[in-house]
């Protein structure tokens, strides 16, 4: 069967759409907003999350608790997105874990990240969701019922 070339051109864009959209969490795009710097107040702790873009396939991120009272470091961790292998990786580095532990991206939905690892002890699961407000929830769970909940803000910058 021969298709005329408009046909040929027409079929290919639609063949290259349903590609693009059947795979949306393979690139850093869906994770554009959650770059710049967050702060979270709980109780006298202070837990400052910083994102920036390395390059097309890398955002690098810090986590940094520390005390609200004299801005002693409690705890830290280095963190990664990374866009490899048709996917997308949330690569977290804890000072209690010998070695880097990563979560796959699942969800990528306008202004919601979802990360798993069903392997790992906790957390299994890590959900970043932009509340209408231009807050950030962090879900941090063991995708059933254990696991706590930080609400993030833009630090003010007076």
């Amino acid at each position: 069967m021969h298709l005329p070339n408009r046909m040929l051109a027409g079929a290919a864009l639609l063949v290259a759409a349903a590609c693009a959209q059947a795979a949306p969490c393979s690139n850093l795009e869906p994770a554009r907003w959650l770059l710049g710097q967050w702060e979270a107040l709980s109780g006298d702790k202070r837990v400052l999350e910083t994102w920036r873009e390395v390059s097309a396939t890398t955002f690098e991120g810090s986590g940094v608790t520390s005390a609200r009272a004299d801005a002693a470091v409690l705890d830290s961790e280095d963190l990664r997105l990374v866009a490899m292998l048709d996917a997308v990786f949330y690569v977290a580095k804890v000072a209690h874990n010998p070695y880097p532990v990563a979560f796959r991206m699942t969800g990528c939905e306008a202004g919601r990240l979802v990360f798993e690892n069903p392997t790992h002890d906790f957390p299994r699961r890590l959900e970043y969701t932009m509340q209408p407000d231009g807050r950030l929830e962090v879900a941090v769970n063991d995708g059933a019922e254990r696991g706590f909940k930080l609400q993030f803000r833009r630090p003010d910058r007076t």
